[in-house]
């Protein structure tokens, strides 16, 4: 599955706005947000059709997944948006992110848990907020909500490292070795950057994740860097094969970087970092620039390659 979908639930009531354009999207934030209360409304339309006072506007099927035969129900759905509630305590399981791995649907998981076992980018991670106020709906009297983004890292000044985390022990590493030199260190999987931070108390330190698939760490990073503000910056760009594609080093479609939505397939990809790999890996394979994941080609490495790559780098963090 493939596209950006703009999805509407609503009754007398209440309102909901939703965007959705990755096979995962998880909504989180506190009781009484109207996370249940959407699925509720959904699941309420699916049983009783527009008896049920319900609309729900969606080019592609929505529908809800509960613990009922789960695995059995998934394996029928196809092209299709699933809904999924905390409730639901399978998706928490190895068996559901197998399920979930060459699935042609899109899930939307509402938990306020972190799902290890699942690859989400940290830019589709949403709470929802009331928006009835503002000047669009104020003269309406139904509860209007909207998807906001959680996390939000690009609020930053000027920053001198005095070291470099790398999520990335391989590629990527060898690259931002090249562009901190000396400071530059790797953390050996995304799983142990927290426990690295900590050991490194409060230096000076840039940390570089693969920002699509790094949201099942992300809340305990963000609490522990909110603490040190001034000591830390995350910078979370997709993948560093999307950075080495958005250089301008090689040819690359801007409809790909852009709209990566309608290219990066569900039932392919697990998540857009596996997607920004291969398409690089194909896209160069044979030239002097051809991709490996674990072995960086002298080709990157140049100083008109290095400049290249600096450049896609946030000012703020630019040496």
């Amino acid at each position: 599955m493939t596209g950006k979908y703009d999805i509407e639930v609503y009754n007398n009531r209440v309102h909901y706005f939703l965007t959705v354009k990755r096979n995962i999207t998880v909504i989180q934030g506190n009781s009484a947000t109207g996370k249940t209360e959407l699925i509720r409304l959904i699941n309420d339309n699916i049983i009783n059709g527009n008896s049920s006072g319900i609309t729900v506007k969606c080019e592609v099927t929505c529908r809800v997944l509960t613990s009922d035969d789960w695995d059995i129900r998934l394996s029928a759905m196809q092209n299709s948006i699933i809904f999924i509630d905390e409730t639901a305590n399978f998706i928490k399981t190895q068996k559901f992110a197998e399920k979930v791995r060459g699935s042609d649907n899109y899930f939307v998981i509402v938990t306020r848990d972190s799902l290890s076992q699942l690859p989400y980018s940290i830019d589709e991670i949403y709470g929802l907020k009331n928006v009835s106020d503002t000047s669009k709906y104020k003269t309406y009297k139904k509860v209007y909500n909207e998807m906001f983004k959680i996390y939000n890292f690009h609020n930053y000044e000027k920053f001198i490292p005095t070291k470099v985390i790398t999520e990335d022990s391989n590629s990527g590493f060898e690259c931002f070795n090249r562009i901190y030199p000396e400071i530059c260190i790797s953390a050996g999987g995304k799983t142990k950057i927290y426990k690295l931070l900590r050991e490194l108390k409060t230096e000076k330190t840039i940390i570089i994740v693969d920002g699509a698939a790094f949201g099942s760490e992300i809340e305990k990073l963000y609490k522990y860097i909110a603490l040190f503000a001034d000591n830390y910056v995350l910078f979370a760009p997709e993948s560093f094969e999307y950075l080495l594609l958005k250089s301008g080093i090689i040819s690359v479609s801007q409809a790909v970087l852009e709209e990566t939505y309608n290219f990066a397939d569900s039932k392919t990809y697990l998540s857009w970092e596996e997607f920004f790999t291969d398409y690089l890996v194909k896209l160069t394979k044979g030239s002097v620039f051809q991709y490996s994941k674990s072995k960086l080609k002298e080709s990157y490495k140049s100083s008109g390659s290095i400049d290249k790559i600096k450049n896609q780098l946030p000012e703020q963090i630019r040496p």
